[in-house]
């Protein structure tokens, strides 16, 4: 009874396809396939498989690098299509801001599900949710924001600059002072 060294399970004479290596090494023919796509040599003694044998997967191989090509093409199509949603998202909190709509702004952005975002939009809405507060004029409300902001994303500059103005409204030279330290100098 022979096992293969891939997968451990019996190779059935008469039912599966084997393939040995130069050392004798057992293996099933659907197993070695899927191992060429990673190595061209026996996973147990490293030594190489014939190229008969790897010219026997090669319509496989060639199939199996096609669907990787266009499993990898679809992930950056959708990753492309996140940012644009995002862009364009973003621009509308830019026009909202600009008109003053800060209520309207606030609303959507708490709307957000942010549980499905990526960490540096989760970041750009704390920023978006600081500033809005401070352009309102409830500093207390942007610091807070702000500050968790910072302390997950220290170079920030922006979070920065409106947490020392948010301070610096309150009264707190200090903590604006400490805030400004940290926005780069032009």
């Amino acid at each position: 009874m022979l096992n293969c060294i891939i997968c451990h399970m019996e190779i059935v004479e008469g039912k599966d396809i084997l393939r040995k290596c130069a050392n004798d090494h057992p293996v099933h023919d659907e197993c070695l396939k899927e191992w060429l796509l990673h190595s061209p040599n026996c996973p147990l003694c490293n030594a190489s498989y014939s190229q008969e044998i790897i010219d026997q997967s090669k319509n496989y191989l060639k199939e199996k690098k096609k669907d990787k090509i266009s499993k990898e093409r679809e992930v950056k199509i959708e990753e492309i299509a996140e940012k644009m949603v995002y862009l364009k998202l973003y621009s509308i909190f830019d026009e909202l801001i600009e008109s003053k709509n800060y209520d309207v702004a606030l609303d959507k952005l708490d709307a957000i599900n942010t549980s499905n975002l990526p960490v540096p939009q989760k970041q750009e809405i704390l920023f978006l949710k600081g500033k809005i507060f401070y352009l309102k004029g409830k500093y207390d409300m942007a610091i807070g924001h702000l500050f968790k902001l910072v302390k997950e994303k220290y170079d920030y500059p922006e979070a920065f600059l409106y947490l020392g103005k948010s301070y610096q409204n309150l009264g707190l030279e200090d903590k604006a002072n400490w805030a400004f330290d940290r926005v780069p100098k032009e």
